[in-house]
């Protein structure tokens, strides 16, 4: 069970280059309604000549990769329907493996399979439970995240662990690199995790509660930030890691908003100059901005 995105695919690679037989994948449907059916099956995309005709968005995603191995690929708009039950129930699975499904599984299709349900999730758990927990990462300034390879429960991230491992983040990484570190450790530790339930290895340990943490989606109020509350690094890193996301930055600045695209460095040190703000030329338009400590220098969105 996963999406059309670059989270999902080392997953799914990483179980069948295992030699793990992959009954089926199931996507959430994509533009549901309260007319669309609860299941339907996704056909291979029609070919023009020798080669098939792919949309950007399915190009070696997890749907591109089950057609061209015969899995069946189905997308779902209801999990606690009948036939959403019936579906899943046919393939007599012995897991469910989950990475990066934005659809609740409630606990009639999570008993299902003998073995339970794995859940990929890049954090830390307890720590960083919720749906987008890379974004916090970066909002909180951390130097080091992970991967958890959770058993599904009916509540949000809150399953026995299986496995776990740290990841760090380097000054600069942005989130689509640091989703790709996590995506590759995530397949090789749910490929782990797989054989040793399936071969009766496997040692789980309960989540910690009363260090657990839960963050929801982000709003655009997440991302503006207070920078002098924040601390040089903490504003680069934040700006570096989700600078390539379609929300921008809002940098509050003696209560001047500014809104930035990216950031290009950073000191610990204060600036030369006594004013707030410094304006300069490099490579189109970048202010020098002071922060609780030193100084970040950012590129502006064009308005």
């Amino acid at each position: 069970m996963g999406m059309v995105g670059a989270f999902s695919t080392p997953s799914l690679l990483a179980l069948l280059d295992s030699g793990v037989e992959v009954c089926a994948v199931v996507l959430p449907a994509r533009a549901a309604s309260k007319d669309s059916p609860p299941v339907r099956s996704l056909e291979p995309l029609p070919r023009v000549g020798s080669l098939p005709v792919l949309s950007s968005s399915l190009h070696s995603s997890i749907v591109n990769i089950a057609w061209e191995r015969s899995i069946p690929v189905w997308e779902v708009s209801r999990m606690n329907d009948v036939a959403t039950h019936a579906l899943c129930a046919s393939y007599s699975p012995d897991l469910f493996c989950v990475a990066c499904f934005s659809l609740y599984i409630p606990r009639a299709i999570l008993d299902i399979p003998r073995l339970g349900c794995l859940n990929v999730h890049p954090s830390l758990l307890p720590s960083h439970r919720g749906p987008d927990p890379l974004f916090w990462t970066f909002h909180q300034g951390s130097c080091e995240t992970g991967v958890t390879i959770h058993l599904m429960d009916e509540g949000l991230d809150t399953g026995p662990m299986v496995a776990q491992e740290r990841i760090d983040v380097p000054e600069g990484i942005t989130y689509a690199q640091l989703e790709a570190r996590c995506a590759q450790l995530g397949g090789k530790l749910l490929v782990r995790s797989v054989w040793e339930l399936f071969n009766g290895t496997a040692r789980t340990r309960p989540q910690d509660e009363a260090k657990s943490s839960y963050l929801p989606m982000p709003t655009s109020e997440d991302y503006v930030v207070p920078v002098r509350e924040w601390p040089a690094e903490r504003v680069y890193r934040f700006v570096r890691g989700v600078a390539s996301r379609e929300q921008p930055v809002t940098l509050f600045v003696e209560d001047e908003p500014i809104r930035v695209k990216n950031a290009i460095s950073y000191s610990h040190k204060d600036a030369k100059d006594h004013d707030d703000l410094e304006t300069v030329n490099l490579v189109g338009e970048t202010r020098q901005v002071r922060c609780k400590d030193g100084w970040v220098r950012v590129m502006l969105v064009w308005r």
